[in-house]
């Protein structure tokens, strides 16, 4: 099963599609960020750039389809961000990326994916929480059916 079906299959859920992709991201950061506090060229460096990079790639082909609900000017950009993650992800590995870069446009899209605080509630914004280990999953798409 592919990360794509395996998120879509994860989709139909309780959880709604925003949050999903929230806490995935979260768990990637998490990897990442242990990833960069390791040495380079460990397993688990490796792991957490390629397992980002399948996320961003679930993510390309989900807003490509067309299915996909957003407004066609966002889905671009995210595609554009998305080919760029490929790209820098290859450069990291070589040693020459900035695994930090990744790291920022994760949070900054999570952001974005984050729910809104009730004035009333004064509701806080969920904490990223790590994944177990080696209970990762493979990929999403950005709020297709939302």
């Amino acid at each position: 099963m592919s990360g794509y079906q395996a998120y879509g299959r994860a989709q139909n859920t309780t959880e709604n599609p925003r949050s999903t992709e929230y806490r995935l991201l979260a768990q990637v950061c998490g990897a990442l960020t242990r990833a960069k506090e390791g040495k380079r060229g460990t397993a688990e460096f490796v792991d957490a750039l390629l397992w980002n990079k399948k996320v961003w790639d679930a993510f390309i082909i989900d807003l490509s389809s067309d299915g996909n609900q957003l407004p066609r000017e966002l889905r671009a950009q995210i595609i554009g961000i998305g080919l760029w993650v490929g790209r820098e992800t290859i450069q990291v590995l070589d040693g020459n990326g900035d695994i930090d870069a990744l790291i920022n446009v994760n949070r900054t899209i999570m952001e974005g994916l984050a729910p809104q605080p009730s004035a009333a509630a004064g509701a806080a914004r969920p904490a990223p929480a790590a994944p177990p280990a080696g209970n990762r999953p493979v990929g999403s798409g950005l709020s297709v059916s939302s």
